[in-house]
């Protein structure tokens, strides 16, 4: 995998305007992948406002280097973003902030998973809630 070289986001909701199970509940390696066309498909059928939200964020996020542009980019599983705090974050590269990050794993209809990329811990929180950041990954 490989993130973005910033983030999407420094304060998005998850859902896109009404609660309900989406089903995104993976959580391994390229399972962001699934979980965010997952969340895509199920929003539009549970209700969405027309506003903008993590998943949709990194699914239509298009970056280019070199000349190449890369639109193949997804919000990160748990698993994902918890490799992301340890492997980069930790190391002091990426240009984190000290803040909380969405993961696409789902917790529960009202709830999705974050990791707070100060210690590492990993919750749930409030889909609703529009002060996570965003940073997008894809396998290359």
């Amino acid at each position: 995998l490989v993130c973005a070289l910033t983030d999407q986001s420094s304060g998005i909701r998850w859902y896109a305007g009404s609660y309900g199970d989406t089903q995104a509940k993976g959580d391994g390696i390229y399972a962001g992948k699934t979980n965010t066309s997952i969340i895509i498909a199920s929003q539009v059928a549970i209700g969405d406002d027309g506003s903008t939200y993590a998943a949709r964020m990194c699914n239509e996020l298009q970056i280019t280097l070199g000349g190449v542009t890369y639109g193949d980019w997804y919000l990160p599983s748990k698993f994902e973003l918890n490799e992301m705090y340890l492997n980069l974050h930790q190391q002091g590269l990426g240009g984190f902030a000290n803040n909380y990050y969405w993961s696409s794993s789902e917790y529960d209809n009202f709830n999705a998973w974050r990791q707070y990329f100060y210690s590492g811990n990993q919750s749930s929180a409030g889909k609703n809630y529009p002060n996570l950041g965003v940073r997008a990954v894809r396998a290359f």
